[in-house]
């Protein structure tokens, strides 16, 4: 295989990232998740700017959205992939968000503490197991001020039962990629092999591992990290989808 792991996938993902995200009509999902998002951060924000940090940024679409309607706020994005945030890092208005890199369930790398942290489009899902998710949200609640937000979404049972399966497959200007996927129940834990081809070069194949988090692991995580939940909620991304997501709010406490 070309790659096995999500750093190598989403090297070879960062440059039709963007394009993927709004092909065949499609709305990139950052712009559906800053719909979401966009009351609860008004929300929050004080007297002062608000510091938002948006941990598996990707290409920055989320951050760049919020920047064209909050010019005086504080963004900050990390991803684990360079090539990633190498594409964020190029767009315009990006000199005015903090992009740094780091992963997941790792001290993250950002000194000052935020007001509102998010997490979107599975990232949480990308991790091995349950202490991986336990060490990631206390990593999270470190860099997030007493009594400040962290939200965030998870793919849920009935999302990886509707959405890991079968072959579906993209195509845009100069690239195509499809994805062999699969969930296996009793191990909890979908299987991508996608293949990605771009201009006339060979084949690139990488294998993607997303594991399912039960709501009572997620709720154990939580607390164990000082998070309070203040909404848990069945989401439904797109119009006539099946609610495959779980959207969180959640609180730390002081």
């Amino acid at each position: 295989m070309g790659g096995v792991g999500a750093d190598d996938l989403y090297g070879a993902l960062a440059p039709i990232y963007d394009d993927w995200q709004s092909s065949d009509g499609m709305i990139p999902f950052a712009e559906v998740v800053r719909a979401k998002l966009e009351p609860v951060l008004r929300g929050a924000a004080g007297p002062g700017p608000l510091a938002f940090l948006d941990v598996g940024c990707g290409t920055g679409t989320l951050l760049r959205g919020l920047r064209a309607q909050h010019p005086g706020w504080r963004l900050a994005g990390m991803d684990a992939s360079a090539a990633m945030l190498g594409v964020a890092a190029r767009k315009p208005r990006a000199g005015s968000i903090a992009w740094a890199r780091g992963a997941l369930a790792a001290p993250l790398p950002f000194a000052r503490q935020f007001d509102v942290a998010g997490c979107f489009y599975d990232t949480l899902n990308h991790l091995d197991d349950d202490q991986a998710l336990q060490r990631a949200l206390s990593a999270i609640a470190a860099v997030v001020r007493p009594g400040g937000l962290l939200i965030f979404d998870v793919t849920n049972e009935d999302g990886f039962a509707r959405w890991w399966r079968g072959r579906p497959a993209f195509r845009g200007q100069g690239w195509r990629m499809t994805m062999q996927m699969r969930f296996d129940v009793a191990r909890q834990e979908g299987t991508a092999d996608v293949e990605i081809v771009l201009g006339g070069g060979a084949p690139e194949r990488f294998r993607l591992v997303e594991r399912l988090f039960m709501r009572r692991t997620v709720a154990a995580a939580l607390a164990a990290a000082g998070f309070v939940p203040v909404l848990e909620q069945r989401w439904a991304p797109f119009d006539g989808d099946d609610s495959g997501k779980t959207w969180w709010v959640t609180r730390r406490m002081p």
